[in-house]
């Protein structure tokens, strides 16, 4: 056989008591990562992954189903009796590189969520209190460290709940060693904290949120005499995470030290220093909603960090006192503490500008920046980053929630030249502090986001696919639709009513809209990415389509998740990774759903909307549920009243919707979700097509009646 031989073990059980349906969730891989060209088991654990699982990934690799024995149960994960094992020969490509690779499940029920892999260059170790049977809290102390083979290595572990894990290292006086920890940056949601101490438990060096890696740690270390070392890994809050592996790196060798500029311009060739070396980031076959890709030093073990990708003619500071024209982006850095950079910019007179910092929001600089528009008297026309989030939770530290800021505003009648100050929140500076400044005039846009990172489509059944608009001064309506839907799959509903009266703030303004796709009886579609568009008319009749944009995968952070919620606590996305929906077909559903109108009653206030929903069952003893949820997308001020079921028959039932003087004169998506309970514990969610039901201004005529999309 050639090739390298990796050997992919794979795990399902029973994820909880309580699952919406048969399709297919990982919860877990062990172990989290292999080394470049060596055979590996890997083991995971989840639901419904049993015969005829395939992996679909972006590993170059072939992966090939076999039948495997029995692996024994991963520790804290589901008992070996509840699930059934799946084995795959992974034969990998001869350019296979190290880095992050999405390992996903389809089956018959379905495709599941993402699990990170690493791919790494150093030979592979398991920590021992990660083993399959070992006791918990064996290696928390310098008389229990847990021994530590000669670098470079790349150990696997995981944090049983708040503890520590402690590793005993031998070094030579004068020694250097790079020593890392990879857990956000490969799917984990603990927040590590690494420590190295000497033989008298003193700290020599110490890493939380080092530069470039957002919340994982780096030091490096050059030891002061021959002798043993410890090196302490532990959440930085003492949290109890159910994604709470780590992957300790031990070596000497490159990585990336900064990261200037930060970003560059779609279609062209961009130098980039990464500290020890610049490189040549290609940016010419960047696609239109690519917003960052991925550099690293040459050669480096190190996983690669972010590099934005914009659209405008770029900059690199210092730019002098000249007037620089807009649209522009500006690559600066804040290179000490207290420092103020300060630029003169041309813009037209009245119009409204936007004024946005990618910074912090990369990962790769520690600035959280304050800009300040001044007219050329000095007179401030505006100010971002400093205002109180809405609750007055602002955290004035590097763990704050709020964004990098973005101010919008209207030019005054006869200014044509303003002046544009950057400068760090709590005054702070250094290499670590680097910039992109982008100043346009506001363009008539959007952004679409998908909330979901893939989805999966009963046979002969419907799913809703919610989306977000983010709004960038467009303010009509938008038609959201899939450009590449496979035959057999219809595609309905995704109007987003236009932009709410609302009060405006330093952020996006956002829509909602929603997509349902429904599996047509008799056909079939195999899994593929969809493309999802929005789509909208500009006041010169010209046509703006904007392709979605989705988080990838998400990971729940345990702890505060509400606004002003440490970003350390917020779910683990891969944007990278969400350029398409994920979509697969599965069984069909236990029953169908449908809705429909009735009736109307024009009030004062507003309307009365009559609806009777109705199930068809595929099992005549399914128990029914008394009441459904009922959407009308992108509503303001609706209620739903009255809900009932037929007393005579309780496949069917009927509810009021009322709308009032607030609910803005539109057409809306509406459709309805009920909830099956199946028995042993499992619930299936069913959703109906959606109907159109248009709402006139209060004191109109009567409106339309519901229809089909």
């Amino acid at each position: 056989m050639t090739g390298r031989l990796l050997l992919l073990t794979v795990s399902a059980s029973i994820v909880s008591a309580l699952s919406l349906s048969a399709q297919p969730v990982i919860t877990e891989l062990q172990p989290r990562g292999a080394q470049k060209g060596k055979p590996f088991t890997l083991t995971l654990a989840g639901r419904n992954l049993g015969e005829g699982a395939k992996i679909r990934s972006t590993m170059p690799a072939s992966f090939t189903l076999l039948t495997p024995d029995q692996p024994a149960p991963i520790p804290g994960g589901p008992m070996q009796g509840e699930g059934r094992y799946a084995t795959f020969l992974v034969e990998p490509t001869a350019d296979l590189a190290a880095g992050v690779y999405p390992i996903r499940v389809v089956t018959s029920e379905g495709i599941s969520n993402v699990q990170l892999f690493t791919v790494g260059a150093f030979p592979e170790f398991t920590e021992d209190e990660s083993r399959p049977g070992a006791l918990p809290n064996t290696n928390d102390s310098m008389e229990d460290a847990q021994g530590l083979p000669p670098p470079p290595f790349t150990l696997n572990g995981a944090l049983r709940g708040p503890e520590r894990d402690m590793f005993r290292l031998s070094a030579r006086a004068g020694e250097k060693r790079v020593i890392e920890v990879e857990a956000r940056r490969c799917g984990s949601a603990i927040d590590p904290l690494l420590e190295i101490l000497d033989a008298n438990a003193r700290v020599i060096a110490r890493s939380e949120d080092a530069p470039l890696l957002g919340l994982d740690a780096r030091v490096e270390v050059a030891f002061p005499r021959d002798g043993d070392y410890y090196v302490v890994v532990r959440d930085a809050r003492f949290s109890t995470q159910t994604a709470n592996f780590y992957r300790l790196k031990v070596g000497s060798y490159a990585y990336p030290r900064e990261v200037f500029p930060l970003g560059g311009r779609r279609g062209e060739l961009v130098e980039t220093s990464l500290g020890s070396e610049t490189v040549t980031v290609d940016l010419r076959n960047a696609s239109s909603n690519v917003h960052q890709v991925f550099v690293n030093v040459p050669g480096s073990p190190a996983l690669p960090v972010p590099f934005a990708v914009g659209d405008d003619p770029e900059l690199n500071a210092p730019v002098g006192d000249r007037a620089i024209d807009s649209p522009v982006t500006i690559n600066a850095r804040l290179a000490k503490a207290d420092q103020v950079d300060r630029y003169t910019l041309r813009v037209p007179t009245g119009r409204a500008m936007t004024f946005r910092i990618q910074a912090r929001e990369l990962g790769t600089s520690k600035l959280m920046a304050v800009i300040t528009v001044r007219d050329e008297k000095g007179n401030v026309l505006g100010r971002s980053g400093d205002e109180p989030l809405a609750e007055d939770l602002y955290n004035v530290n590097q763990s704050r929630t709020a964004g990098d800021p973005i101010l919008r505003l209207q030019t005054p009648a006869g200014v044509n030249q303003i002046t544009v100050t950057v400068e760090d929140l709590a005054l702070r500076g250094g290499p670590g502090y680097a910039y992109r400044l982008n100043v346009q005039p506001v363009a008539q846009d959007f952004r679409v986001i998908l909330n979901s990172a893939f989805v999966n489509v009963p046979a002969e059944g419907s799913v809703a696919v919610p989306l977000t608009v983010l709004r960038q001064g467009f303010e009509d309506e938008i038609q959201l639709r899939v450009a590449n839907a496979p035959k057999g799959l219809r595609v309905e509903g995704g109007y987003v009513v236009a932009g709410l009266p609302v009060k405006e703030t330093p952020q996006n303004r956002n829509s909602r809209g929603v997509l349902v796709l429904t599996a047509e009886p008799g056909e079939t579609f195999e899994s593929l990415d969809l493309t999802v568009e929005g789509v909208a008319r500009l006041p010169d009749g010209s046509m703006i389509v904007r392709k979605a944009e989705g988080p990838g995968m998400i990971v729940n952070v345990a702890g505060a998740s509400e606004q002003g919620a440490v970003d350390r606590q917020r779910s683990l996305t891969a944007p990278w990774m969400g350029l398409e929906l994920v979509t697969a077909r599965t069984k069909p559903r236990a029953a169908t759903l449908e809705v429909t109108m009735l009736d109307r009653t024009r009030m004062a206030e507003g309307d009365q909307i009559k609806f009777r929903w109705k199930w068809t069952l595929r099992d005549a003893t399914q128990a029914l549920p008394k009441t459904v949820s009922a959407e009308m997308v992108g509503s303001a001020d609706v209620r739903v009243i009255d809900m009932q079921a037929d007393a005579k028959d309780s496949s069917t039932g009927t509810f009021m919707m009322t709308t009032t003087r607030l609910t803005r004169p539109s057409k809306y998506d509406i459709y309805i979700t009920g909830r099956l309970n199946l028995g042993g514990g499992e619930q299936e969610d069913i959703v109906s097509r959606p109907i159109t039901v248009k709402v006139d201004e209060v004191g109109a005529g009567n409106a339309q009646t519901g229809s089909r999309p």
